[in-house]
């Protein structure tokens, strides 16, 4: 099985740039890209100062290194751990053998598609499921949950040393190879419906403690003795609908995401807000 650093050297010499100019500049992206992460540029100068160990090597006039490093400190922004490593690897290639008139247009081209299919698999799919499980082990007492999310991180970070390498060994053609095939397309698709799918399974054990103490009293006569038998209406719910309240509160966020156009921020104020005025006059 080829290695992922296949075919580095072959890339480096063309423009006097070492393997060691390559891991050093990979190495910048995947711990420093996000520090500098700014209103204005986003991910740009984060983009740039990973991008230095090449540009120094493939520039060594002023001028051209300058002209260089403004072209990388243009607007940027994608998905850091997913969507970043290959658009990376692929400018490395294109600014080893000096083809810097491509970069601008495949940073632009591709940066948008791949945060998409970078946010869906980590944010939709993978992020919330390992969530769901490390909450409910912290909520247990249990130290495991902390450190499934630690762990959770040390994998994003293992990950970006084979994408970077995909994108850097394809070049121009990762925009071919994936825009052709509607690769991105399919992935985000089938990974947002699975997503929800095990999200949604999780709501019943995420929401167990919704319930409602109303109780209704009624006063019956058994063999001339006045007896007064109580309901539990949630006793009663939990024989129909179980789970019924958390459905609703997930339906209700729904409606007001969808049908109200409110931001995820105010769908989490309203529902707070609603809690406490149900939970004060005693209805949960």
């Amino acid at each position: 099985m080829p290695s992922p650093e296949d075919g580095l050297e072959q890339v480096a010499e063309t423009a006097a740039v070492t393997p060691k100019d390559v891991r050093s500049a990979m190495w910048r992206h995947i711990i420093t890209l996000q520090w500098s992460w700014n209103y204005e540029r986003m991910q740009a100068l984060g983009y740039m100062w990973s991008m230095l160990p090449i540009i120094k090597k493939v520039y060594p006039n002023k001028d051209e290194m300058i002209g260089a490093m403004k072209r990388h400190l243009t607007f940027y922004n994608t998905n850091p751990q997913i969507g970043s490593p290959p658009i990376f690897g692929a400018t490395v290639a294109l600014e080893s053998q000096k083809m810097g008139d491509a970069v601008d247009s495949l940073k632009i081209g591709l940066m948008g598609p791949f945060a998409g299919i970078g946010d869906t698999i980590q944010g939709v799919l993978v992020r919330p499921m390992v969530a769901v499980f490390a909450a409910a082990l912290a909520l247990a007492g249990s130290w495991v949950g902390p450190a499934m999310m630690f762990v959770l991180g040390l994998i994003w970070c293992a990950l970006m040393v084979p994408l970077f390498y995909l994108g850097y060994r394809r070049g121009v053609g990762l925009v071919d190879e994936v825009a052709g095939e509607g690769v991105l397309s399919k992935v985000t698709e089938w990974a947002t419906i699975f997503g929800m799918m095990v999200v949604g399974g999780f709501v019943p054990s995420i929401m167990s403690g919704l319930t409602t103490p109303l109780q209704f009293h009624k006063t019956v006569e058994v063999a001339g003795k006045a007896t007064t038998k109580t309901i539990a209406l949630q006793d009663t719910l939990n024989q129909i609908l179980p789970s019924l309240f958390p459905v609703l509160v997930v339906g209700l966020a729904f409606w007001m995401i969808h049908k109200l156009k409110l931001s995820p921020i105010w769908v989490l104020l309203s529902l707070v807000a609603l809690a406490f005025i149900t939970g004060a006059i005693g209805l949960f």
